[in-house]
């Protein structure tokens, strides 16, 4: 069984129209193709500039603030940290910066309640309980400054980019385009999250939206995409979750990645229910029971698995 790793305060709230949808057949489309949408986030004040600035010293509160420093720069003293990571934020317009803040949710009730109420409104619009069902998920907010590119790379969860500020282009790559190849996902998910391969002959390829404030788009699980930031400054939301189906897909990759390193050639995910029932049970037996993380739920098995194709690669490297 998939460890759950939710909140306790999740479910408390009705749905209350900050994801709008006026076509029910787009919304069918979920986590199979990727879709535009409205929503009505544009003017919250939980996401002005001003607000995330005063949010980002709250990660500090929490060890994986380290995730946002060079290793060099942990040198510097906590509290100096903090400030210059504030600073980032505040004049994103001029630092020519990219700044994430992840877990806004688990920082601040306010954004907890605030990620519940947008749960509460994919749950009205999907007809599905996902809150109830989902074994992870969370809120990242994402700040940059003019002109700003994020690489090509694609996501294991289901998410729901949502425009606050500025312009950005967006350009996903739907299951037909046949983008990935099974490698590729097996290297994602032995824990490489750079593993897509980007290739010229995709540059016009795909979906392309331009966001705007209200707009948002749906990016189904292991849709790759590529985001360029427009003229001004950019804050976009990102609402994602996970389900028990994604996470043991996640783990028959897992299982097939290894099986390759020695040297066999095993079924794709869905050609047979047995084997990959044996995957998911063997993947989760190796994994972490009591997992603390979704890291560690999703990774803590593949980890233990890969550590002797990492300890003989290092002795052969280390050979004379």
């Amino acid at each position: 069984m998939i460890p759950q790793l939710r909140s306790p305060r999740l479910g408390q709230h009705a749905a209350s129209g900050l994801i709008q949808h006026d076509d029910s057949q787009t919304w069918e489309q979920l986590n199979v193709q990727p879709f535009a949408f409205q929503h009505l986030l544009f003017n919250h004040p939980l996401l002005s500039i001003e607000r995330l600035a005063r949010l980002s010293e709250r990660a500090f509160d929490r060890d994986h603030y380290k995730r946002y420093f060079k290793a060099c720069e942990l040198k510097v003293p906590r509290d100096v940290l903090m400030a210059q990571f504030r600073e980032s934020i505040e004049q994103i317009a001029e630092n020519g910066k990219w700044v994430a803040l992840h877990y806004i949710d688990e920082m601040d009730p306010e954004f907890s309640d605030l990620f519940d109420l947008l749960l509460a409104d994919v749950e009205e619009i999907t007809r599905r309980p996902i809150r109830r069902q989902m074994t992870w998920g969370g809120l990242s907010v994402f700040l940059s400054a003019p002109g700003l590119a994020v690489p090509y790379h694609f996501d294991h969860e289901t998410n729901f980019l949502m425009q606050i500020r500025g312009e950005k282009d967006v350009r996903l790559y739907p299951r037909e385009f046949g983008t990935l190849t099974a490698c590729e996902i097996e290297d994602f998910y032995r824990h490489n999250p750079v593993a897509g391969i980007y290739r010229d002959d995709l540059a016009h390829a795909g979906k392309a939206w331009t966001l705007r404030p209200g707009i948002g788009v749906h990016h189904p699980p292991l849709a790759p995409h590529r985001i360029q930031n427009g003229n001004n400054v950019s804050v976009s939301l990102s609402l994602y979750y996970t389900m028990p189906e994604m996470e043991e897909r996640g783990h028959v990759y897992q299982a097939n990645y290894c099986m390759r390193k020695l040297g066999l050639r095993p079924r794709a995910p869905g050609e047979s229910a047995f084997s990959d029932h044996m995957k998911i049970k063997f993947m989760r037996a190796l994994s972490t029971s009591h997992p603390r993380t979704h890291d560690e739920l999703l990774y803590s098995g593949v980890s233990r698995l890969a550590a002797p194709f990492r300890w003989a690669k290092r002795l052969r490297e280390a050979r004379p």
